[in-house]
This record gives C-alpha cells, structure tokens and sequence, in this order.
C-alpha cells in the first residue's frame, strides 16, 4: 500500500518548492514530485515593448545570487538577434565576471549542504568548513564587484560588451585573492571528499540518487549556443507534465525537456561533458563536482588575466534590427538561456527565458525514485536548485 509524504518547502536552496513522495511499505520511493512553487513574476511579459537595453537591467532581478549569469546570457541574446560581435577584451572580461559569479556561488552551496553531512558533535570541523567557505565567496564576489562595478546586479554588463577594462592594480588585487582561493578550494575539495565518503559508506548506499537520463552542457566555463540543437528543446507547461492535477495545479514552472527527455545540468553534466568527471553515480557526487569546478574556475581565472589587454577595447556601440537570437551561459546551477527577438527600434518584441535550475528540478524526481525516502532532501539539495 502506497503512502504520501509532503516535504513542504524543501529547505536551504535558492527559490520556493516542495517534495511529494509516494512511499511503499518499505519505505521506498515509487514516484516523486518536486513542482516549483515560486510565484510568477512575469518578466517575459514584462520586457515586451521595452528598449533592448532595459532587458539585462531588468532579468538581473530574476535571482539575487545568480543575477551575474542572467544579465550575461540577456546581453547575449540581443548582441546575437542583431548580429553585433562584441571586442575580443570586452568577452574575456564578461567570462571573467561569470566566473566570479561561480566562485561565490559554489562555496554558498557548500554551506548549505554542510549540515547534512558534518555530524552535530563536530562544531570544531563546522566552524573551520564555514571559515573557509566565506573566504572563498569573498573572493568570487570580489571578482563581480571589481570586473562587474557592483557586487550585486553589476551594471557593466552591457549589450556591446562590457562597459569598461579594468586597471593594473584591479588585475594584481584579483590574482592574489585568487591565489589565496586556490588554496582554500583545495581544502573544500579534501573536506567535501572525506565527508561525502563516509555518509554513503554509513548509509550503505554507495550509487544514491543514481539515474540514467542524459546530461546537459555547453560549455565548462562560458556558454555556447551551438552547442545545442535548439530544435530538440522544448517546455511543457507543469500542468501537461505532472499527471496528477493536484500537484499540477501547485506548480509554476515549466518542465524544460531535451529529446523529449529530461536532462541533468550543472556540474556533474559540465566535467562530464568536459572534462575526465565519471557519468553516473550518486547525486552527491555533483557536490565533488561543484568543489572541483571551483579550482578550473580559478585556473581560468589565471589564463584570463594573462590574456587580457588592459588597454583593449571591450565595447561596440550596438546597432539595432530586426532580428531573433539566443543568448547561452553556464550559470552555477545548469544552461542557462535566454531568447529574444528584437526590432529595428530596439525595443524588444518577444522574450523567453529558460532558467538553470529549471532543467534540474525533473532530474531531481528521477533521483530520489527508488530510494529511501529519508533521503529525499539531500539528493535534492545536490542539484542547487
């Protein structure tokens, strides 16, 4: 006989849902459901009519730890609709200002997901796993701040470009704190693996959260729009998704589908894709994931440095028409698009936003089914939704 558990909200990740678990008498997962519960705010609606330039002003509002990765792929979008190709400075400092978007936003995970895994009679191991995760987000949020203008909603992301170079002295501020971040991302990498190893082995469960679906990605540390063949993309309204109307009629979003399956994003999908990460295995192997990717983060960093011209144009003055175009950039969480349709105004016609942790949320059903339920949350939160 099935039994229904309701896991109303889910705790410590970004935005607004809830787990439903259809539960056996053995205390195994049959079916989950996991609906974004977020209320709508329209931004798609919203941008319609309005200038071109007003569109990554405004979706940097979307989300305030990922409102670096929206303004990028916003400004992509337009840049790609009108067929403006932006100088070769302006996009090393764009991927820049990405990157330190990434190294704030993984280590928060990090905190997030501590205490499922660091056990209440380790305060020693928790203080020094805090300790060193705010190090890190400062540097990341150093990088947007510095690169970006603003720490939060950075205003020189623009369409053309990125509205100024940084300085000599802005360089070597970035290198050095990003010497000190490769140190500590090694620390996070070494602890995140020693604790994720012993809860499996004490749980018994070694492929938990395990699935088969395929994964995502287009690019290890930017984006790329011809990575994918949009014609195999589509969204399906929650309420056409889920089967059972009253969970449908609770949800929000919409169910993102590549080949008419759903697909993992995100860390695992991105060193997978990559680089030599296995395929398969736990979900919380996308925790070693998301540690690892933040020592190729600042790696990147380093090569960025090195070849950017401190004196090289990063902007063109965009020039408007009528045009379509999609806009790709690897956020923290997954692909995150965005697809605009433009006129010779330039004012924007049409607008489409497929968010990151959007591709995920399916994925994370397919996770948990099969499972304990009592495991519900933590192969949930792995995903950083």
């Amino acid at each position: 006989m099935a039994n229904t558990i309701e896991i109303a909200p889910t705790t410590r990740h970004e935005g607004h849902a809830k787990l439903i678990l259809e539960v056996n008498d053995a205390g195994i997962v049959t079916k989950a459901y996991y609906p974004n519960t977020t209320p709508v705010r329209g931004f798609e609606t919203m941008l319609k009519g309005k200038p071109s330039e007003f569109a990554p002003i405004a979706v940097m509002r979307i989300c305030g730890i990922c409102q670096t990765t929206h303004g990028i792929a916003s400004c992509e979008a337009i840049e790609d609709a009108i067929g403006c190709e932006i100088p070769e400075d302006g996009m090393l400092l764009r991927e820049l200002v990405g990157l330190g978007n990434r190294m704030h936003s993984h280590p928060l995970h990090h905190l997030l997901i501590a205490d499922d895994f660091i056990k209440p009679n380790e305060q020693d191991l928790r203080i020094e796993a805090i300790k060193l995760i705010q190090k890190m987000r400062k540097v990341g949020q150093l990088i947007v701040d510095i690169v970006g203008g603003e720490g939060i909603h950075p205003p020189n992301i623009v369409i053309g470009g990125m509205r100024t170079n940084i300085t000599e002295r802005a360089k070597s501020k970035i290198y050095y704190a990003c010497r000190e971040y490769e140190k500590d991302a090694y620390k996070m990498y070494e602890l995140l693996e020693m604790l994720i190893e012993r809860y499996l082995e004490e749980v018994g469960i070694p492929d938990l959260g395990a699935h088969g679906y395929p994964y995502i990605a287009t690019h290890s540390t930017f984006g790329d729009r011809y990575a994918i063949n949009w014609d195999d993309v589509t969204e399906i309204p929650a309420q056409r998704y889920y089967e059972n109307p009253e969970i449908a009629q609770t949800a929000t979003n919409q169910i993102p589908l590549y080949c008419g399956v759903p697909v993992e994003g995100g860390p695992r999908a991105r060193l997978a894709k990559f680089g030599n990460f296995k395929v398969g295995g736990s979900a919380l192997d996308i925790n070693l994931a998301r540690a690892q990717e933040n020592l190729g983060a600042v790696y990147r960093v380093f090569e960025i440095l090195d070849e950017l011209n401190l004196n090289g144009k990063t902007r063109v003055e965009p020039e408007y028409k009528d045009g379509f175009g999609i806009g790709v950039h690897e956020a923290p969480r997954a692909t995150n698009t965005h697809i605009a349709e433009v006129g010779k105004d330039g004012r924007i016609k049409s607008y489409k936003i497929i968010a990151a942790s959007t591709w995920n949320m399916p994925i994370v059903e397919k996770a948990i089914d099969g499972y304990p339920h009592q495991y519900a949350e933590v192969i949930m939160r792995a995903y950083d939704i």
